[in-house]
């Protein structure tokens, strides 16, 4: 091996404790080398390759290091940073739902109508790189991760980020790493939520408790190691320092922190005025603004309604760049009808909106349903992308998980994006 990479080996067959110390070693080596070499980056092809093949033979190919790149240009060469990854291989629908006959891949696994025989996932939440003027979201081990206002600096190029990162610059900075880098896509969120509770028979723990999880005892073995205080208590914790049961398949080659830590925006999935509006597939893995062809802005026509029975179809409510609303109020398509005014404890999909909110409206995500009478049964690709339970609730599976919603016609929140992982 060169002289920073460590020396490794595949250490599938060991016990996961054994398992989770080679991981957090050889991890946090990589942060390390990343913070020494700072704004310099990784100049060298053959160092960039060890690293990558080495995580490869940790995991047994569970885990891999892609490489962003800050597009330098003008006459001088890019600067590389890596970015972990778990491998998520392709999966049908109704192996993630755990019923049903539908044969077809997830939608994650489809991208401008080709089939990916797997995607990559950032293992941690995203950190940042600043580098050529831009932030750069990469996925580090025991770093802190972007969020929370003016208390966060990037790790590399010392730049504070100014606000929480916002849908638009969340969307930015993951698209920043190069070709392929996008924010995580509410197909790909909801193809591992899927993953965890139908097949691996297994919910996450996290960050949910000021360092550790809820349902834990607070004693110092639950705690991941403090990134940044609030209040005399830990608000986040350094990426993947929480227990391996923080990890999606609870193992140290999973993905972690999907419960707790921060929110993470996803791509790909909006509510206008009640409706519930998506970029089909996996499409918005390869959509930004500015381009007509490829853009998820406001006025963006890649955004499709769901009819009844769960095609996509024209939208019935549209929102211009200055936030006027237009709905033609045709009664077709699926839209989000909460139980009563704010504060109301339940959620229903109908073909028409007579409750609107002026605040968050929450209830038990098992507790959302159709209504009965325009909507009479529960469309299969709404439970497929996470935005339903499986027809009858089942409240309990999904232990203390809530969904907050907001309908409004006009103003602030006519438009609102979908944040994932509280």
């Amino acid at each position: 091996m060169g002289q920073f990479v460590p020396d490794v080996k595949c250490v599938l067959g060991e016990p996961a404790p054994c398992q989770d110390a080679w991981r957090r070693g050889f991890e946090l080596a990589l942060t390390q080398r990343v913070l020494s070499l700072g704004t310099t980056g990784f100049v060298s092809g053959d160092e960039r390759a060890e690293w990558s093949a080495s995580m490869e033979i940790l995991s047994g190919g569970k885990n891999t290091i892609l490489w962003v790149n800050d597009g330098s240009g003008g006459g001088g060469d890019p600067k590389y940073f890596p970015s972990i990854m778990v491998r998520i291989p392709a999966m049908r629908i109704k192996d993630l739902l755990g019923t049903g006959s539908n044969e077809n891949l997830h939608p994650a696994f489809i991208c401008n109508s080709k089939v990916n025989p797997y995607i990559h996932v950032g293992k941690y939440q995203a950190s940042s790189i600043y580098s050529n003027s831009k932030h750069i979201g990469v996925s580090l081990y025991g770093v802190d991760v972007m969020g929370g206002a003016s208390s966060y600096t990037s790790l590399v190029g010392a730049q504070a980020m100014g606000s929480h990162p916002t849908y638009d610059t969340a969307l930015q900075y993951c698209a920043n790493g190069g070709t392929g880098f996008h924010l995580v896509t509410n197909a790909e969120w909801a193809a591992i939520v899927l993953l965890c509770k139908n097949l691996l028979m297994f919910q996450p723990k996290g960050n949910n408790s000021y360092g550790r999880d809820s349902g834990d005892p607070a004693t110092p073995e639950y705690y991941g190691v403090p990134a940044y205080m609030y209040d005399s208590k830990i608000a986040r914790v350094g990426a993947g320092t929480g227990l391996i049961s923080w990890a999606h398949d609870g193992t140290p080659w999973g993905v972690f922190d999907l419960n707790g830590n921060v929110t993470e925006w996803v791509a790909g999935l909006r509510q206008v005025a009640g409706e519930v509006q998506v970029i089909g597939n996996n499409d918005a893995a390869n959509y930004l603004f500015g381009d007509s062809d490829k853009d998820q802005g406001r006025e963006s026509a890649l955004w499709k309604a769901f009819s009844a029975d769960g095609s996509l179809v024209t939208p019935e409510c549209t929102i211009a760049s200055d936030g006027t609303v237009t709905d033609t109020e045709a009664g077709a398509t699926l839209k989000l009808q909460p139980g009563g005014v704010s504060g109301a404890q339940t959620v229903r999909l109908d073909l028409a909106v007579t409750n609107r909110t002026t605040g968050s409206v929450d209830c038990s995500f098992g507790d959302i349903a159709v209504d009965g009478v325009n909507v009479t049964s529960l469309p299969e690709v709404m439970v497929s992308l996470g935005l339903a339970p499986p027809a009858g609730g089942q409240s309990a599976a999904h232990g203390a998980d809530r969904f907050y919603m907001r309908n409004d016609a006009s103003g602030t929140y006519a438009e609102t994006l979908a944040r994932r992982g509280g």
